[in-house]
């Protein structure tokens, strides 16, 4: 049996997605302070593993990522002479260093795979599976059940199932590229997956990926797909079925029906309903804060506010005080603790992907999936901290967009095969 020495280079991604609370969960079952302490532990050494990385192999980025490394550096060095002169203390609160040093992580990334780019998507995907379901079924059996579903007992974490989304747009693209039953089964079980995990905010990331990838796969590919003759006998086989088995199904649970209706409820009154209203409700609460720092953020002083967001039903504090204040959104805590500053060192790395998918005439299919990826980070950080695995992704999505191209003969071949089929159907052969 011959070794597949690529799964080594899936290393290193899969170490920073390590850091998601399932895997905590695994290392610690059930007990929270060692899962936080862990975790704590493994991000303060990782970022810092990965500032000496960058720094190391800083020849290998392109003069913009140097540009943005070193912007970010110089920030970071900016904080440490604040807190030093301020607090005589080189890194006063960890907890406020902590929204800029995860930014390594791109920048790791980057240069790591800029320099061994031999990753195969197929190991990250599998790693993701096996792990998930292992969190599932061995310290979360419980939200696997029709009852869990309907009281909203989730169990699985946020962060957790929107890493589900990559599996799901791998073996999508293979189903359309590829075919095979096995492909477009998993398609269809991941999606199920996301379903019933119940996180909102996730189904609207899918919903909003599914846009972006089905445009992707249209306009940047050299062989679009054809969407009806791949999707309709799928759609009507399984229309058929799902509406035989959730007869049954419906007929001995009706409350299914009123979950999912009211979870959609929730989704078009974000601010007065479910969660989404208890982050309305918190946003409004430092609103002020954020507006009077609006360039700079709060930072070290944001750190010693005292808990702005109160729970009406005691009149207490949402959390603890002294511990820093945890937000259930990116752009809000980033800009309380670092303000328009710290945000546009994030969009910094984050826009080059984009702009270059923008810009190139024909993407691969592997870099439709990480661009997908990437621009869902944008919705998700509204109602969710971004966790360190995006970081990681979006470095390698940097590389993707340097690294991989179509070849100008097979998308020039196409172009043609497409001009003559319009020319044959009596269309203008302009094509845009």
């Amino acid at each position: 049996m011959k070794l597949n020495y690529s799964l080594l280079f899936a290393i290193p991604l899969m170490v920073i997605f390590t850091m998601d609370n399932m895997f905590m969960e695994l290392a610690a079952p059930h007990d929270p302070p060692s899962q936080g302490a862990l975790l704590n532990l493994i991000i303060r050494g990782s970022a810092a593993i990965s500032f000496v990385y960058s720094i190391f192999y800083f020849r290998r980025m392109s003069n913009y990522m140097k540009f943005a490394f070193a912007l970010l550096t110089a920030y970071v060095f900016a904080l440490v002479f604040e807190s030093k002169y301020v607090y005589d203390s080189f890194m006063v609160y960890p907890h406020v260093f902590l929204k800029v040093l995860l930014f390594y992580y791109i920048f790791s990334m980057y240069t790591f795979y800029k320099g061994h780019y031999h990753l195969k998507f197929v190991h990250l995907v599998y790693f993701i599976l096996i792990f998930f379901w292992m969190n599932a079924i061995l310290i979360n059996p419980d939200a696997l059940s029709i009852s869990s579903f309907t009281h909203h007992e989730r169990g699985i974490h946020s962060t957790s199932v929107y890493m589900m989304v990559l599996p799901l747009f791998y073996f999508m693209s293979n189903y359309f590229y590829k075919g095979g039953l096995y492909n477009l089964g998993m398609t269809f079980f991941v999606l199920l997956t996301i379903f019933f995990f119940q996180h909102r905010t996730v189904w609207v990331v899918t919903a909003v990926m599914l846009a972006i990838y089905y445009l992707l796969i249209k306009f940047k590919t050299p062989k679009p797909i054809n969407f009806a003759t791949k999707l309709l006998p799928v759609v009507t086989v399984m229309l058929v079925m799902g509406i035989a088995s959730s007869a049954f199904l419906f007929s001995i649970h009706p409350e299914i029906i009123d979950k999912v209706m009211e979870n959609f409820s929730d989704i078009e009154n974000m601010e007065s309903q479910g969660t989404g209203g208890w982050r309305y409700q918190q946003w409004m609460s430092y609103l002020p804060f954020i507006q009077d720092n609006f360039v700079t953020g709060m930072r070290f002083k944001g750190f010693e506010l005292p808990i702005q967001f109160y729970r009406d039903d005691i009149d207490k504090p949402v959390f603890e005080d002294g511990k820093g204040h945890f937000f259930h959104s990116f752009y809000v805590d980033v800009l309380f603790y670092t303000g328009m500053i710290g945000l546009s060192l994030f969009l910094t790395a984050a826009f080059r992907p984009i702009y270059q998918g923008i810009k190139k005439f024909q993407l691969t299919t592997n870099q439709i999936i990480l661009f997908t990826f990437v621009c869902s980070g944008f919705i998700f950080g509204i109602s969710y901290v971004l966790p360190p695995f995006y970081y990681g992704v979006l470095g390698l999505c940097i590389v993707a967009m340097e690294k991989e191209s179509v070849p100008r003969q097979t998308y020039l071949q196409d172009f043609a095969s497409r001009m003559m089929a319009r020319r044959q159907q009596g269309r203008p052969a302009v094509y845009f």
